[in-house]
């Protein structure tokens, strides 16, 4: 019998229907806000600011974008897997009829795994996302699968995956697509997998994907499209700036680079100062200078092999039991188990 997600004291639900509900955690863990996160981020040397921050209402849009552009891969890539394997996947978790998802989005890609698992029978799914875009993804999955539950997390993905692994004992699959753990460097990313091991059960599995290395043009390609959907998805986390923490970035003064690290095996996402200027960003009370050509840091996506793979599994307990890839050898979606 499936169990429903209940409620704690440090988080608060919305029912929309009886198919249909969602919590919003309260940061448990007392993070950094946005305005201390920006602060530090553009007080150090070099200027960085966090990825997850790209993700507003209008960032989670512009992604959806991206994820359309002839030259971004990773989504097309996956869901290309996805389409051929999910049954394959589904035959390995007969057992589960909870799925839980970090970095849900609109849930796109994820139709592919509800449509085979709830083959097997009822199914409730669990998208976890830092944004609101979920709302409308769940909306749409109901409509399209009668037998499906949706219970979303709108919150970060730590305390959000402790929430579930203490009120949900039954056995789930955990997934982790797009390659997300490549927004984390090595260090962070075997931390991530570590805490998500920590947080799963003795049946549980966990299916995620990796972007593979592959030709440096194709990277580049992929994170500057012709189209400049993801130069103005870098530009908007400026303009979030603006519109949050009352700043005066002119967005026309600074230009969007993307490049492959080949040493450090990540593409990199910056953001480019054209003129030597001043930014008044008034909530925080700063002032911030920079020089012709100076950058932000926004953004590594890393890019992995199967050595890497293997290596980060085994330090987060974790083991594979199943790999696919695409004919191009293009990306991995690999399923663990403790």
């Amino acid at each position: 019998m499936q169990e429903s997600l209940k409620i704690l004291p440090d988080f608060t639900d919305q029912a929309i229907n009886d198919r249909l509900k969602f919590i919003r955690a309260v940061n448990a863990h007392h993070k950094n806000s946005f305005a201390e996160d920006v602060l530090t981020g553009l007080t150090s040397y070099p200027k960085t600011l966090q990825p997850k921050y790209f993700y507003d209402s209008h960032g989670s849009k512009l992604f959806e974008q991206i994820c359309s552009t002839p030259e971004y891969y990773i989504t097309r890539t996956e869901s290309s897997i996805l389409k051929k394997c999910s049954y394959q996947m589904a035959e390995l978790n007969v057992d589960k009829q909870v799925i839980v998802e970090l970095g849900s989005g609109s849930s796109v890609k994820t139709k592919y795994i509800l449509d085979a698992f709830i083959k097997n029978g009822p199914v409730t799914y669990i998208p976890i996302d830092v944004s609101e875009i979920l709302l409308d993804g769940g909306k749409k999955l109901i409509e399209d699968f009668e037998g499906l539950k949706v219970q979303g997390i709108i919150g970060e993905y730590e305390e959000s995956i402790e929430l579930v692994n203490d009120l949900i004992s039954e056995p789930k699959l955990i997934i982790f697509l797009g390659s997300s753990i490549g927004n984390f460097d090595l260090t962070h990313a075997g931390s991530f997998l570590n805490h998500l091991s920590c947080n799963m059960h003795e049946d549980d599995t966990l299916l995620i994907g990796f972007d593979l290395v592959k030709d440096v043009n194709v990277l580049n390609a992929a994170y500057d499209d012709a189209g400049g959907v993801t130069a103005g998805f870098n530009l908007n986390l400026l303009s979030r700036i603006n519109r949050e923490l009352m700043a005066d970035f002119d967005l026309s003064v600074f230009s969007h680079k993307a490049f492959f690290n080949k040493e450090e095996s990540r593409v990199e996402m910056h953001l480019v100062s054209n003129c030597r200027q001043d930014v008044n960003v008034s909530s925080l009370g700063k002032v911030i200078h920079f020089e012709e050509n100076e950058t932000i840091h926004t953004e590594n996506s890393y890019k992995f092999t199967d050595n890497i793979i293997n290596e980060l599994a085994a330090n987060a307990g974790l083991k594979k039991i199943e790999k696919w890839k695409d004919e191009d050898n293009y990306f991995e979606l690999c399923m663990m188990k403790k």
